[in-house]
């Protein structure tokens, strides 16, 4: 029973009072008036009979007109519940409707994300998938973060998409390695190696590696179109513009923070849950973190800014939510599809991509080249001396050499290089675009890399390591068996003579590359700090594959 407060009563009951009060006195004065038997003359007193009657009237209209607001007060709110009931039943529609909508979208999405699996390049799938969510829900930002099973932080980013009125900036990461960098890049951010820049009408485009020192981060894209500035940007290097644009890039630290609460809480968090968020001047951004769960594993968070006129109370936003919501299983199923098919052609102990994935890309460069005549080479890389390193060191600290030498050529590879494990402490990379030249510049620098490269054993003590290398470039007509077999006579030419054979050359007389050593003649030396075996390149068309071979000592079982 709902309690009615003494002044609510008092305040609904004064109207009746006063009209019962005006009501008894101008009965009484015109009772007296009239002269009806010994009525006293009241609290009046002796009045003219007109207002006897004018007081009455009062009385008696007051009382009916509360008695009719009475009656219009229950009308009003019948109505006002009435349209209470129409609004909450048109919303429970609007809701039904909008999440009709969200599953809608999210198959729309679904749909375009499953045919971004055959794109090859994973920053081309990154790219497409956050285009497409940029598009579906009016982000001017989208950044995916993927979770991450060790290290204090939760999550990593794994790619970000802004685009603002005339440029798009895209940053692909390699999570391994980002979160051992996050700390560092605080002050000024990553750095821009090998950037290009290629000019289409009034777009330009720029493109580089992201590094922190020796460390590759990722990739990252500028796409333009500002006609007016086109003489101002033709003057600044590409590695200047792309670094001014990744100056406003939010994923440090802190944002990194904020998507694992939301994957922490496993909900959808708005900015006003999330310390720290950035408002413009004149803008008023909705962000959203919307953890991404694949079978009950967590995959990632995706956070998304938008504008909105009413910040985070508007019904946009609301359905933006929702649409989200629906959207993050799609998503996150696609990129646990994603994280699993790499997991699938990836080699545990290196990281490297593992062989079966090496012949069947191998093919796919081949026909490539044949249908475009783009070139491409292949180089095989092996561990000098590993039996040594295992036998005096352990299998343990074989297996920590070996590991390290994956990490820094994973580092110092081009963009778009590829790196194998071929099988055992043998390595196979595969360059796609580059010439004869490009090959063996990049050959030459991986193993000095590795070479000054400080990589520990078990127990923390320093062990030096070198590799040789047999480099292949393609030619017209090979198949891929016959490239392999070049790269692996350049590869035994390299450990055995202590050369590099020339791509100008035949493949069993090795020429030096300029700063290799003589060819040495004596017996392979002990494993020693400063040793470095130079690499070789396998002949052009003249090398006969079936030639006699030297023996070679047999190799470790492949793995793949």
């Amino acid at each position: 029973m709902t309690r009615i407060s003494p002044l609510r009563l008092a305040e609904a009951a004064a109207p009746y009072l006063a009209g019962l009060l005006l009501l008894a006195c101008g009965g009484v004065s015109l009772a007296h008036a009239l002269g009806f038997g010994n009525v006293p003359q009241g609290p009046l007193g002796a009045v003219p009979l007109p207002v006897s009657v004018l007081v009455t009237g009062a009385g008696l209209g007051i009382l009916l007109a509360s008695f009719e607001c009475a009656r219009l007060r229950r009308a009003t709110r019948e109505a006002q519940a009435k349209a209470a009931r129409a609004e909450a039943e048109r919303d429970l529609a609007l809701r039904q409707a909008r999440r009709m909508r969200a599953q809608a979208e999210g198959l729309a999405l679904m749909r375009e994300i499953h045919r971004t699996t055959s794109i090859p390049e994973r920053r081309d799938r990154l790219h497409r998938i956050l285009t497409l969510v940029g598009e579906l829900f009016e982000a001017y930002e989208v950044t995916l973060f993927a979770a991450q099973r060790e290290g204090a932080l939760k999550v990593q980013p794994a790619a970000y998409l802004s685009t603002r009125a005339d440029a798009e900036v895209f940053a692909a990461f390699a999570v391994e390695r980002l979160g051992e960098a996050l700390e560092a890049l605080e002050p000024s951010g990553p750095d821009v190696l090998e950037a290009t820049m290629a000019w289409e009408g009034c777009k330009f485009f720029v493109e580089g590696k992201l590094a922190l020192g020796e460390t590759a981060l990722g990739v990252a894209q500028l796409h333009r179109t500002l006609a007016a500035h086109e003489g101002r940007m033709a003057r600044q290097k590409p590695e200047e513009i792309l670094q001014a644009a990744l100056a406003a890039l939010d994923f440090g630290v802190p944002a990194c923070r904020h998507a694992a609460k939301a994957l922490e809480q496993g909900r959808t968090l708005r900015q006003r849950e999330l310390a720290g968020g950035v408002r413009a001047a004149g803008e008023h951004p909705v962000m959203l973190c919307v953890p991404l769960i694949a079978d009950q594993r967590p995959v990632g968070v995706l956070r998304i800014r938008r504008l909105a006129e009413d910040g985070f109370d508007d019904p946009a936003a609301e359905a933006l939510e929702e649409l989200l919501s629906e959207s993050a299983k799609h998503i996150a199923l696609a990129l646990k599809k994603d994280e699993d098919d790499r997991a699938a052609i990836t080699d545990q102990l290196t990281g490297l991509f593992i062989k079966r994935h090496f012949l069947a890309t191998l093919e796919i460069l081949r026909a490539e080249a044949a249908a475009s005549g783009r070139a491409f080479a292949l180089v095989l890389l092996d561990i000098d001396h590993f039996k040594k390193v295992n036998d005096t060191h352990g299998h343990l600290s074989g297996d920590l050499v070996l590991k390290g030498v994956a990490r820094v050529l994973q580092d110092a590879l081009r963009s778009g290089d590829l790196a194998f494990r071929y099988g055992g402490e043998e390595l196979a990379l595969l360059m796609p675009g580059a010439s004869a030249e490009a090959a063996e510049q990049t050959a030459e620098r991986l193993r000095a890399a590795v070479e000054r490269a400080v990589l520990h054993g078990e127990n923390g003590q320093p062990i030096p390591v070198t590799v040789s290398l047999g480099l292949a470039p393609h030619r017209a007509g090979l198949t891929g068996e016959e490239l392999i077999s070049r790269a692996d006579r350049a590869l035994y030419a390299s450990k055995s003579g202590g050369a590099t054979a020339s791509p100008a050359g035949p493949a069993n007389s090795p020429t030096r590359w300029p700063g290799s050593r003589k060819p040495a003649r004596a017996p392979e030396p002990a494993l020693t700090p400063r040793q470095s075996p130079s690499s070789a390149a396998a002949g052009p068309e003249s090398a006969d594959p079936a030639a006699p071979r030297r023996a070679r000592p047999p190799r470790r079982r492949e793995s793949g």
